[in-house]
C-alpha cells in the first residue's frame, strides 16, 4: 500500500502555546520531542482561507486573490476565489493518487476521493458548539477510514484547536480556561498522532495557519472590521526539512512527494 506524504492542518494551533505548555499535553509533548519542529511565521493575512490557499497554491494572497471571510457573520462567504492549480491538482496531473478531506480553501470545502459516510460537510467544517466533541470525533473517524485506503498524498484539515478556542476558551483568564485549552490542544495532536501511526506515511507534516485570536490586531476587508489571529503557526515533521514560509508548504509537499524517492 502506498502512503507517501500526509499533511495534517490543525487550525489555530499556536507554536508558542504548544512550546511553553507541552508538559501538560502528552500528545503535544510526544510529537514536539520526537520530531522536527519550528515556528511558522504567518506572513500574510492571518486568517484561515488565506493561509490555506498560500499553503496549497504556493502563492501569496496578492496572487491567489483569497483575502479572507467576507463577514464573520457569514463565514461561508469568502472574499476571492482561486481559479488556478492547487497542489492536489498538480499531484494528480503527475499521476499520484490523492485524497483531500475537509480543506476550506474555498466554499464548499474541498473533498477529493474521500468517503464522508453521510456526514454533512458543514458540520465537519464548522462543528456545532453543542455537538463539538461529537462532530470532531466523527471527522477523525472519517479521516482514519480514508487514510487506511491507498494514496500517495493525503491532506486533511481539522477545525481544532481554533474552533474550540472560539467556543470554550476565548481568553486564558483563569486556570480552568487554561485546562480547557490543554484538553482541546492535546486532543487535536492526539488525532494527528493516531492518523500518522495508523497510516505510517513515508513523510508527514503537521501545520497550523495561525495562533490565538489577537486582542489588538484587526483587519478591514470589504469595509468590515474583522479580528485576526496571532502569527505563530507551526510546522512539525518527520523530515528535517521544514517550510520557511507559508508559500513553501506547496514546495515541501511537491519535494517530498515527487523528488524524495
Amino acid at each position: 500500500m502506498s502512503h507517501k506524504v500526509m499533511v495534517i492542518v490543525l487550525d489555530g494551533a499556536s507554536f508558542i502555546f504548544c512550546n511553553h505548555f507541552l508538559w501538560f499535553m502528552n500528545n503535544v509533548k510526544y510529537i514536539f520531542h520526537n520530531f522536527h519542529r519550528k515556528m511558522l511565521y504567518i506572513d500574510d493575512n492571518p486568517v484561515t482561507p488565506t493561509i490555506l490557499n498560500n499553503f496549497f497554491t504556493g502563492k501569496y494572497s496578492r496572487e491567489h486573490g483569497v483575502k479572507g471571510f467576507r463577514t464573520m457573520d457569514k463565514p461561508w462567504s469568502l472574499i476571492g476565489e482561486y481559479k488556478g492549480e492547487y497542489i492536489w491538482d498538480l499531484a494528480r496531473r503527475l499521476g499520484y493518487t490523492v485524497k483531500v478531506l475537509n480543506v476550506p480553501v474555498k466554499v464548499p470545502v474541498v473533498n477529493i476521493n474521500v468517503h464522508l459516510h453521510g456526514a454533512n460537510w458543514i458540520d465537519l467544517w464548522l462543528p456545532r458548539k453543542d455537538h463539538f466533541r461529537e462532530d470532531v470525533e466523527r471527522l477523525h473517524n472519517i479521516a482514519v477510514y480514508n487514510a487506511s485506503q491507498d494514496w500517495d498524498l493525503f491532506i486533511v484539515w481539522y477545525p481544532i484547536p481554533d474552533q474550540a478556542h472560539h467556543y470554550f476558551f476565548p481568553t486564558l483568564h483563569d486556570f480552568n480556561a487554561l485546562k480547557t485549552a490543554f484538553y482541546w490542544y492535546d486532543l487535536a495532536f492526539k488525532y494527528a498522532r493516531h492518523l500518522i501511526e495508523i497510516a505510517k506515511p513515508k513523510y508527514w507534516i503537521i501545520l497550523s495557519d495561525h495562533g490565538f485570536t489577537s486582542d489588538f490586531e484587526h483587519i478591514v476587508i470589504d469595509k468590515y472590521k474583522q479580528p485576526v489571529h496571532c502569527r505563530d503557526g507551526l510546522a512539525v515533521s518527520n523530515s528535517p526539512f521544514l517550510p520557511d514560509s507559508t508559500i513553501y508548504v506547496h514546495y515541501w509537499i511537491l519535494y517530498h512527494l515527487h523528488y524524495m524517492k
